[in-house]
């Protein structure tokens, strides 16, 4: 039973290091041969002088190329078992123990891969001509020298890249859980804004629905033919202008277009004792804005601002885009436009926009001379997502 287990996890090993080697591209094969080439740059600078001694009576590029080679071999190796180690760690292996063994095993497989490349270098194409001095390499002790001389020296040096490997590995998986998570978190503050806004603009539309219905009311007491077409106008009205009232996003066409559809049922019943006025240029048509900000402004003018002792009024709306900033003006000419900034109306488009820009948007309320008033809603620019 012992026997089959550890055949069926030998097996499972094997499936895995095949995987895992399989998967090997262009970004750890040029870690391998910049690991290679590093090792082979430190030993030329630490065994500068003895390569010096060396270099004459032997020639130099021949040694430079043996060494080359057999350091690029031994770092594929170990670039190899770093991409074993990787692999099983992400199904779950124990990360230090993993490394150990990646740095372990790789070394000594670099080592019985590049030791018959260097025996058969130093036999057949590097001549035996070492210096007086360094006659104990004749022979046969140097088949015993070079090979424990280049174990020693890969083993600490692969090991420290291995372990210096793994703590960036761990820390950039690091980074990326959290940075996971910071998007998460912002998704469900997303969420829980567009739901808070969604509660605020509900509490908008009631209030905008009911002061249309009532002026219809009031209508049918007067001349119920106009009101009856007064009442199909703001079905048709409704059945178009709903679906966009609960989107989370609009542009200034859409909403001018609500408020021309509003403001054409209104003067039904007002008829010329209302003149409207609607400047929107072509710059400031796509630009997004919430939606149903501008129609409570506007249903606010129409119910408050017309005078009953006067037989005229005028409301004029104008956008404009200035400075990186989208500019709405909806003015007045008659004596009660706005209400008080603390109603229900104005505190609640507030809050949108609080909610929204994080004060970077404003409402102001104003009087413009005589009776006159003036609310400006400065939003910052945006385009809209497809044109963007």
């Amino acid at each position: 039973m012992s026997a089959r287990a550890d055949v069926s996890a030998i097996g499972r090993f094997a499936a895995l290091a095949l995987l895992a080697v399989r998967d090997i591209g262009w970004p750890q094969i040029r870690a391998a041969i910049l690991l290679g080439l590093t090792i082979t740059a430190w030993n030329m600078i630490v065994f500068l002088q003895p390569l010096q001694e060396i270099a004459q009576t032997m020639p130099r590029d021949l040694q430079l190329l043996q060494v080359l080679i057999a350091d690029q071999i031994r770092a594929f190796c170990l670039m190899a078992a770093i991409v074993i180690a990787d692999r099983a760690v992400d199904q779950g292996a124990r990360r230090r123990p993993a490394y150990v063994l990646a740095a372990a095993v790789g070394c000594l497989t670099g080592f019985v891969m590049s030791e018959p490349f260097n025996w058969v270098w130093r036999i057949y194409v590097l001549p035996d001509h070492w210096p007086a001095d360094w006659s104990w390499l004749h022979g046969t002790p140097a088949h015993f020298y070079w090979p424990i001389f280049w174990l020693t020296l890969w083993l600490p040096a692969g090991g420290a890249a291995v372990f210096l490997y793994a703590d960036r590995r761990a820390a950039r998986r690091t980074a990326q859980l959290l940075h996971a998570a910071e998007l998460d978190r912002i998704r469900r503050s997303r969420i829980a804004l567009e739901s808070r806004l969604q509660a605020m603009q509900a509490r908008v539309e009631p209030q905008f629905l009911f002061n249309t219905l009532g002026q219809v009311e009031r209508l049918y007491e007067r001349d119920p033919p106009l009101a009856a077409r007064m009442m199909d106008d703001l079905i048709a009205y409704l059945r178009a202008a709903m679906p966009l009232m609960r989107d989370t996003s609009s542009t200034v066409a859409q909403e001018i277009e609500l408020a021309r559809a509003y403001l054409d049922i209104v003067r039904l019943r007002l008829g010329e004792r209302l003149a409207v006025r609607i400047e929107v240029p072509p710059e400031a048509a796509t630009m997004r804005m919430p939606p149903m900000m501008l129609l409570p402004l506007i249903d606010h003018a129409v119910v408050r601002g017309l005078d009953p002792s006067t037989a005229t009024g005028t409301l004029s709306v104008r956008a404009a885009v200035d400075a990186g900033r989208l500019r709405l003006t909806i003015a007045d000419g008659g004596a009660r436009f706005v209400p008080k900034a603390d109603g229900d109306g104005i505190a609640a488009i507030r809050a949108r926009l609080e909610a929204l820009y994080r004060g970077e948007a404003t409402l102001d309320l104003r009087r413009r001379g005589g009776e006159a008033m003036v609310a400006v809603l400065d939003l910052p620019l945006q385009q809209r997502a497809a044109e963007a």
